[in-house]
């Protein structure tokens, strides 16, 4: 099976674009072998953890949501109300917020209202961080089955390790060579030569995301020996 790569621009412009256009350039390209890669197999571990991660995505979207309106709604609340819970931390105001008894009859009230609305999100903020705490641990589970190595090395943590594993897939063999997966990562040097001028440009072709994640475990190698040099400092004193 392969998967065809977007239509050439230079056909669309001759040819003009719509379904069976596009359906016959990919069929003519698959044919002859040419703008068609291996499609990831969907299959294993690494599908699992994508899936696990999508889901963990939305609800942490969901709970930045449920703070968000919580926020909200004590700025626009009494000040009576208003004035006791502004001066919580986030955890007390969240637990004082879940655990209150407001008067549900009171719902036409506009105190009564917020208090109802306030325990409504808090338990729902409750809630989605206890979603979000036991997929951790699944995909921290996924995780170490499939690059225990990986996870234990300097500055690669569990998030980074995610990211590359799903870039990588299920079926790493469809990456024919070691310049494979930096081409699909946007960290392989293209050339981008003119007349007497000889110089590359970085692959802006690839997974954005993996991208994301080297970066990240750049910076924190980059700060390791930083760190390190300033604990030697402070010990020195």
């Amino acid at each position: 099976m392969s998967e065809a790569n977007t239509p050439d621009r230079l056909y669309r412009r001759r040819k003009g674009k719509n379904d069976d256009l596009d359906a016959q350039n990919a069929a003519h390209a698959a044919f002859e072998g040419i703008g068609t890669v291996t499609p990831r197999s969907r299959d294993g571990m690494v599908e699992a953890l994508r899936v696990l991660k999508v889901c963990r995505k939305s609800a942490v979207a969901a709970r930045r949501v449920a703070l968000q309106m919580i926020q909200g709604t004590i700025v626009s609340a009494p000040d009576a109300l208003r004035d006791r819970l502004r001066a919580m931390t986030l955890t007390q105001l969240i637990r004082t917020l879940a655990a209150s008894r407001p008067d549900m009859s009171a719902y036409r009230d506009i105190e009564g209202a917020c208090r109802i609305a306030l325990r409504s999100l808090a338990r729902r903020y409750v809630g989605l961080h206890d979603e979000i705490a036991a997929l951790d641990e699944r995909i921290g589970a996924i995780v170490e089955d499939l690059a225990p190595d990986l996870i234990m090395r300097c500055g690669i943590g569990r998030d980074t390790t995610v990211q590359l594993l799903l870039t990588d897939g299920d079926n790493p063999g469809r990456l024919t060579s070691e310049a494979s997966f930096p081409a699909l990562c946007d960290v392989s040097p293209v050339p981008a030569s003119s007349g007497k001028r000889s110089r590359h440009r970085l692959n802006r072709g690839g997974d954005r995301a993996a991208n994301s994640a080297l970066h990240v475990i750049a910076v924190c190698r980059m700060r390791r020996p930083i760190l390190s040099w300033l604990a030697t400092c402070l010990r020195s004193f």
